[in-house]
């Protein structure tokens, strides 16, 4: 599946070129969702679910976290479009178990470009489900009270319009809404033109559902509506009013009943550690709306799960979210760590060398044949580790040479480009920036190994760097984190144009800082170590060798390895070897 890539379609005269953007396999994440959205609809149509129930653990979120460039946006994408309808779905999908019911995607994007506020959250979702054809009376009048004390004098269906929400979903909202609040005037008696006032409508409501009227008897079961209607009508309040969406799909009839899949993405962007203000109003969205299902695309790992974070959200911990949490197993000092594909939390994983050449082969085209060469492409897989993002540079990067005339080479392409380092970099504190590029000198490292390579007093940076999902994680290695290939070797090459980038000064001060923190856990081994023995020395070494520094311990650890070779006859690991000391 793939569209009209615009941005390479403008980036030549060559007419005989079709350009687009290919989409590239991510069947096994369609695969999750898919058995995740049946098995929600399994839970809510069960007897005993009430979307009114407050307390009961949430099983309708899921998310999709990875590096920055990794394809996320293009996956929230191209999951709306499947769940849309079938022939929006790629073949290779296959047909969903959950075929026969009727599927609402709503997709949100949160990026701080976007400019998306809380409020647009909620009337997105709203205006969305406009395409019931019906008014939802208990929201919709809450809604209508909410915008005239916010937004006096402004038309909401004008700044539906302005904010593109009516060309996307229609005018249809703000007509439902004012048929509920003719309605309810209505069924309360009150003048014809009092049926426009919100105030004397929501009134009149209020004192009619506390005295039990049987006009509002329809609205009567939405149990808290009263309380909500009674609240100040502010952006706290607004936050509670997906509760009354709920109830409000849970009254539709067999017929005409939808589950709305709501799509947030570029999560990252909502706030950070310290300012969780608009996390915890969209947290309560999820929580209140216990009939939709969302999925949440992102750098990072959802936290609702950490029982740490009470007080700074709502609804907390393992219990809350079941399908959020880590596995209790994992020790307290991992347990940042997000785990891979665990529970409804899955990283999103590079493509395949396969995948790579594929996506290549099918973005540029003449004549049904790949413009870009096999050598070419070969190059690039090999440079990308896999990282979509590199492969849409490198392919910008394939334009670019064209337009001065010359034919690419498989050469052109052994490149690194800032740009990743600018993503890479984007939503990380200076400290988090100064820890990365420390340890980009590091083939492996642990928390104390990549502390002292920054030189830093505290730990707590380095914490936050290894929830990053361009931090990887081998359980059995000697220093259990990593940095994805291409990350590593973008940030150690590439010209970075960051505000803050180092000088080549700072590069050797931190080459030292990481040499004697290596010494110092060369040092304090204990017995015939040889695994630490000969991850110091590989890693020393090279660092001794790309910057020129005085060997120091090395040389008492290429003493101690002579005998341990001779013994074992293992082979010298790769880089420098010990007859340069």
């Amino acid at each position: 599946m793939a569209g009209r890539d615009l941005r390479a379609l403008f980036s030549t005269n060559d007419r005989g070129l079709t350009a687009v953007e290919a989409f590239t396999n991510r069947q096994m994440q369609w695969e999750l969702v898919a058995a995740a959205l049946a098995d929600h609809l399994r839970q809510i149509t069960e007897p005993g679910f009430d979307v009114e129930d407050l307390e009961r653990p949430r099983h309708n979120v899921m998310v999709f976290h990875g590096v920055g460039g990794i394809g996320k946006t293009t996956l929230s994408r191209k999951l709306e479009a499947a769940l849309a309808g079938a022939d929006q779905r790629p073949a290779q999908w296959g047909e969903p178990s959950w075929s026969g019911e009727r599927i609402l995607p709503v997709r949100i994007d949160l990026a701080r470009s976007a400019g998306t506020s809380f409020e647009d959250v909620v009337l997105t979702i709203r205006a969305a489900l406009a395409e019931l054809g019906r008014p939802l009376p208990a929201f919709d009048i809450a809604l209508r009270r909410y915008w005239e004390s916010q937004h006096p004098g402004e038309s909401l269906e004008e700044y539906l319009r302005r904010g593109g929400l009516g060309a996307r979903f229609g005018k249809a909202m703000p007509q439902q809404m004012q048929s509920a609040l003719a309605d309810i005037a209505q069924a309360l008696l009150l003048p014809g033109t009092v049926g426009t006032a919100v105030g004397a409508v929501v009134g009149s409501l209020t004192k009619a559902l506390r005295e039990r009227r049987q006009t509002v008897r329809a609205l009567a079961g939405c149990a808290r509506l009263v309380d909500l209607l009674e609240a100040e009508a502010d952006l706290e309040a607004l936050s509670f009013y997906p509760h009354l969406l709920a109830w409000e799909l849970a009254q539709l009839p067999a017929d005409k009943r939808v589950m709305p899949v709501i799509l947030l993405d570029t999560f990252e962007d909502v706030g950070d550690r310290t300012h969780r203000d608009l996390e915890r109003l969209i947290q309560r969205v999820v929580w209140l709306l216990p009939n939709c299902f969302f999925v949440v695309t992102g750098r990072s790992r959802l936290q609702w799960a950490d029982a740490a974070l009470q007080g700074q959200l709502d609804y907390t911990g393992p219990t809350a979210w079941p399908g959020l949490a880590l596995p209790a197993a994992v020790p307290a000092a991992r347990a940042a760590r997000p785990a891979h594909g665990h529970g409804r939390q899955v990283l999103v994983g590079d493509f395949s060398p396969e995948d790579c050449d594929d996506h290549l082969a099918r973005r540029f085209t003449r004549g049904g044949e790949p413009l870009i060469s096999e050598e070419i492409r070969q190059v690039i897989t090999d440079r990308s580790h896999g990282l979509p993002l590199y492969l849409d540079l490198s392919v910008m990067r394939f334009l670019e040479i064209r337009r001065t005339g010359r034919t690419p080479q498989p050469a052109d392409f052994d490149h690194d480009f800032p740009a990743l380092i600018a993503r890479t970099l984007s939503d990380l504190t200076a400290d988090e920036r100064h820890v990365l590029r420390s340890v980009a000198l590091l083939d492996a490292f642990d928390l104390n190994l990549a502390t002292a390579a920054a030189g830093l007093p505290h730990e707590a940076p380095a914490l936050r760097l290894i929830e990053r999902p361009f931090v990887r994680e081998n359980v059995f290695g000697l220093w259990p984190y990593y940095l994805h290939g291409l990350i590593r070797s973008t940030v150690r090459g590439a010209d970075d144009q960051a505000d803050d980038r180092w000088s080549a000064r700072d590069w050797e001060q931190a080459a030292q800082r990481a040499l004697a923190a290596l010494g110092e856990q060369f040092s304090a081994r204990t017995g015939r170590d040889r695994m630490l023995l000969v991850g110091c020395l590989r890693q020393g070494l090279a660092l001794a060798r790309d910057f020129g520094l005085d060997l120091g311990w090395l040389a008492e650890a290429a003493w101690a390895y002579v005998p341990t070779r001779c013994g074992n006859r293992s082979p010298l690991p790769p880089g420098p070897t010990p007859t340069a000391v």
